[in-house]
């Protein structure tokens, strides 16, 4: 387990974990900027990786909600049908 020491002018300045204990960074967005959540428990690593998938997906479900469906199919087949097909395997 980790151990969090507390600095009254920076509250997340430092912790402690042990010498065969693995810290597992990850680079995340929050508020704007790129940060980097440090793990010790990569358990709490895939729970949290977890969340933030399932997350991320349901985000995806609704992005296209606002878009008119004929609209974008009937520009998905124009896309279709301008764009020329990818060879055979064998001709590349």
């Amino acid at each position: 387990m980790a151990e969090l020491q507390r600095n009254p002018q920076n509250p997340q300045a430092s912790f402690t974990v042990k010498a065969d204990q693995p810290l597992i960074g990850v680079i995340e967005q929050q508020d704007g900027q790129e940060v980097v959540r440090y793990f010790t428990d990569e358990q709490e690593l895939d729970q949290r990786s977890r969340e933030q998938s399932i997350q991320k997906a349901l985000e995806l479900a609704g992005a296209w909600s606002d878009l008119d469906w004929d609209e974008m199919e009937q520009a998905l087949d124009r896309i279709r049908h301008e764009s020329k097909p990818t060879p055979p395997i064998d001709d590349l």
